[in-house]
């Protein structure tokens, strides 16, 4: 027998959203839990924004939700560089909040190719340039730490490659490269999420439209997983985790 779910933690891709396009049928289920009291928290792979603009995001849809209460990677980014590369020189691909994150950890974002550590992220201002300066900095010897291993990314109109997709071209221009991960499907996130919602567990679900992410950090943090039907490109394999397979976010019932 399944325990009563008393805590929902859930992605933001392809389960809030698309891109810019909200999706109203989970946007109004979300909303009702939020004001029931259902403890609720986000953990998303996107490194894009801060937890604050995420959570501004969402306020904004009717979802009531504290900053504290939506989980990066950049989180753990701030924990990797103050704990193992205290001091690096940084060369950054991502977002501006990706560089404030390795600032405020106290190391150097550099713009050449004399970099101690790469940080890959979400980066809509993408260029050759970038992608050569990094290269040389991996040939150098620096570490590549990638925010997410996901290939692809949910938008209104389809999908867009992401992080994955660049830590494959990187591993195939740097011979024996090793990856640093640190967002799903690491369960890190999801239990800093429980710890924050003051839950267990065993009375906690993640929702997700990800088995090589979502699901498999749910099995990892040892919460029931739940899979909705958002991404035509999910094919199911033999050694996937055990999880429940939803078309709407209203077929859970919290407690």
């Amino acid at each position: 027998m399944t325990s009563p779910i008393r805590a929902v933690i859930s992605d933001l891709d392809g389960v809030v959203w698309r891109g810019e396009a909200p999706i109203p049928e989970a946007v109004a289920t979300l909303s009702g839990w939020s004001a029931r009291g259902v403890p609720l928290a986000f953990v998303t792979n996107n490194s894009a924004c801060s937890a604050q603009e995420f959570a501004t995001r969402l306020q904004g849809l009717g979802i009531a939700v504290d900053p504290g209460h939506v989980i990066t990677p950049i989180e753990a980014l701030d924990a990797l560089l103050r704990d193992r590369h205290a001091g690096a020189r940084v060369y950054v691909i991502g977002a501006e909040a990706l560089s404030d994150a390795v600032r405020a950890a106290g190391a150097t974002v550099v713009t050449g190719p004399e970099a101690d550590v790469v940080v890959l992220g979400t980066d809509y201002g993408l260029s050759f340039e970038k992608l050569r300066i990094a290269t040389n900095a991996l040939l150098g010897g620096a570490v590549l730490v990638a925010t997410n291993p996901d290939t692809l990314s949910p938008v209104a109109d389809g999908f867009e490659p992401c992080v994955g997709s660049l830590v494959a071209l990187f591993k195939a221009a740097v011979p024996g490269l090793e990856t640093i991960v640190l967002g799903k499907p690491q369960p890190a996130l999801l239990r800093a999420a429980m710890a924050r919602l003051g839950a267990a567990a065993h009375e906690t679900v993640m929702i997700g439209d990800q088995v090589s992410t979502d699901i498999r950090a749910a099995e990892a943090a040892g919460v029931r997983g739940f899979r909705i039907t958002t991404n035509p490109h999910q094919v199911a394999r033999p050694d996937d985790p055990l999880h429940e397979v939803i078309d709407r976010l209203d077929e859970i019932a919290p407690a």
